[in-house]
């Protein structure tokens, strides 16, 4: 399957890892490595995430307090956020419009 990110998500992810590796060297590399192991699995067996709402999954990153919400079609992947969870839960909901 072919993976789409958003580009709001792509820039959510790339200011997370720049807030991380702010915080401590070597930090913000690490967020990123996890989150695309996390792409990977989400690549290999979309539908074995749970389900957020309707046809969106999501995908926890372990050690860290996010979630990648995706939805899958017949031959796509569609990441809409990469999101933080103690952000107002449904601020991105507007991109899949």
């Amino acid at each position: 399957m072919k993976i789409e990110i958003h580009e709001l998500a792509t820039k959510e992810f790339d200011e997370a890892i720049e807030w991380y590796e702010n915080q401590s060297r070597g930090l913000g590399k690490r967020f990123k490595k996890t989150v695309i192991d996390q792409i990977k699995k989400i690549k290999n067996t979309p539908t074995w995430f749970l389900v957020e709402a309707d046809n969106i999954y999501k995908a926890y990153i372990p050690k860290f307090p996010y979630k990648i919400l995706f939805t899958t079609d017949n031959d796509r992947i569609i990441i809409w956020a990469i999101a933080h969870m103690h952000r107002e839960p449904w601020y991105w909901q507007f991109r899949k419009s």
